[in-house]
């Protein structure tokens, strides 16, 4: 049976993988995936007919991310078709990461039953769980902080992969030409007819498209240049981006990341820390309803439009429409 006494407790988690035996043991992984990749893979309760080794629960979503743990034999079977990489977790930062994402407090409440740890204590569980406050330890909030960091990194590489498609704005088969169209029409501008400088693929497209020939050559370089100058600037914006994340060192500086940036809401206490919501305290010391607990945002105090923090002119203002939370991304 599980200690109820807090001062004892153990962050230890169950496997929840059906055991066959008191022996039977099968390898877990914990990924963060594309929640639409790992979607159709999804196995819940004990499995395809009671196989352990046909395991894959989603246990954490956030902005079309999925934290899922899954059996490796399983894994291994669909990698082919997940279609991307995936960031792998270790089990600590998988629990502890799902279970107290964002959290700033130095107690959490868990749940307990004779089976196990059911982590983060909700009204919604039995009444006969034991409830028992516990320090969120230093160790606890490490994983956390790690796991956050991880689901960041993923949250902005899917997004600026997206950005990527955007600026392309053709199919990944003409991309895949992109090359031998600049080195072709390096070859015509340079040597011209040159026999020993041949450029069937430019001739191919000029045919087509009719096109002549020098005006294609110069056209085709002239949009290189423009995709590359493009491409450098989404670079630069998600290396930044990925600097700030790396460089968070507490759970409460990555809730201010993912709260800018990702659009995902602090806790309570946090923002009203950090002025984010306003208290609708009135010159009088009456409440306003009607405007306390409104979230805040950056607006540039010039223009007046919404901006992000590294606006030299950005100022917190109430903001009654939350355009900058809600799950949304602003980056």
């Amino acid at each position: 049976m599980a200690t109820t006494d807090p001062q004892n407790f153990e962050p230890l988690v169950q496997n929840p993988v059906p055991q066959a035996g008191p022996k039977a043991t099968v390898k877990i992984r914990y990924i963060i995936v594309p929640e639409d990749d790992i979607k159709p893979y999804i196995i819940h309760g004990s499995g395809a007919n009671n196989d352990k080794n046909f395991y894959c629960e989603s246990r954490y979503n956030l902005l079309g991310l999925s934290a899922v743990e899954i059996s490796n034999s399983y894994l291994e079977t669909i990698r082919p078709q997940l279609g991307r990489s995936f960031e792998e977790i270790s089990e600590h930062e998988f629990y502890f990461g799902t279970a107290h994402f964002g959290e700033i407090r130095d107690t959490v409440k868990i749940a307990k039953t004779e089976t196990g740890v059911i982590w983060d204590y909700t009204p919604a569980l039995p009444e006969d769980v034991f409830k028992a406050p516990i320090e969120f330890s230093g160790e606890m909030k490490g994983y956390t902080l790690t796991f956050m960091k991880k689901f960041a990194k993923e949250l902005i590489e899917n997004e600026y992969s997206k950005k990527l498609k955007f600026i392309k704005n053709v199919s990944e088969l003409e991309a895949a030409t992109w090359e031998i169209q600049k080195h072709e029409a390096r070859e015509w501008l340079t040597y011209g007819d040159d026999e020993a400088h041949k450029t069937p693929f430019l001739d191919y497209i000029a045919t087509e498209r009719g096109f002549e020939k020098t005006a294609l050559a110069n056209k085709i370089l002239e949009k290189a240049e423009e995709y590359q100058d493009r491409l450098s600037t989404i670079l630069v914006q998600s290396q930044k981006l990925l600097k700030k994340v790396e460089s968070c060192t507490t759970i409460w500086d990555l809730n201010i990341i993912f709260e800018d940036y990702f659009g995902v809401m602090m806790p309570t206490e946090q923002a009203e820390s950090l002025k984010r919501i306003d208290d609708g305290k009135k010159e009088d010391g009456s409440i306003d309803e009607n405007r306390k607990g409104l979230r805040m945002a950056f607006f540039n105090e010039d223009t007046g439009e919404k901006t992000t923090e590294d606006d030299p002119k950005a100022k917190w203002l109430p903001d009654p429409i939350n355009p900058y939370l809600g799950n949304k991304l602003h980056f």
